[in-house]
């Protein structure tokens, strides 16, 4: 294999928010590296269960960080931003099942790699003025 990255991170996924882009940077390499271990033939139960879980568990640690600094700030729309995480955990349990059943991580990878890109490039770019505001105040 060339080329074992499934998403190339560069300049244009950065917030600018320091915590959040190294947050974000570790997401992107758990599937990175699913993406790997899948090409090299890993059995899927222990890209499940090892893989998997690390992304569903960092990807957990990452919404709690970014919805207190959306609270902390007192941005208008955290509780909207906060029921796009809900709809993430409810949508990667389905799409993991169906892997599953269909023995094909390729589509679970696929739907990571669209959500992820999106939510960071789009959804979160959103807040980012806020939060530069915000934490500009604070110096």
């Amino acid at each position: 294999m060339q080329n074992p990255l499934f998403i190339k991170w560069n300049e244009h996924n950065e917030t600018g928010i320091a915590l959040l882009d190294e947050q974000h940077r570790g997401i992107v390499s758990i599937i990175n590296t699913f993406f790997y271990m899948m090409s090299c033939g890993t059995d899927n139960r222990v890209l499940y269960s090892s893989i998997g879980d690390t992304l569903k568990k960092y990807s957990h640690i990452h919404f709690i960080t970014e919805e207190a600094f959306l609270k902390d700030s007192g941005y208008e729309d955290a509780e909207a931003h906060k029921e796009l995480h809900r709809k993430y955990a409810l949508e990667i349990e389905r799409n993991e099942r169906e892997s599953v059943s269909d023995n094909d991580p390729g589509p679970l990878l696929e739907f990571l790699k669209k959500w992820w890109t999106k939510h960071i490039n789009e959804e979160d770019r959103l807040y980012v003025p806020h939060l530069r505001d915000y934490y500009q105040k604070l110096k």
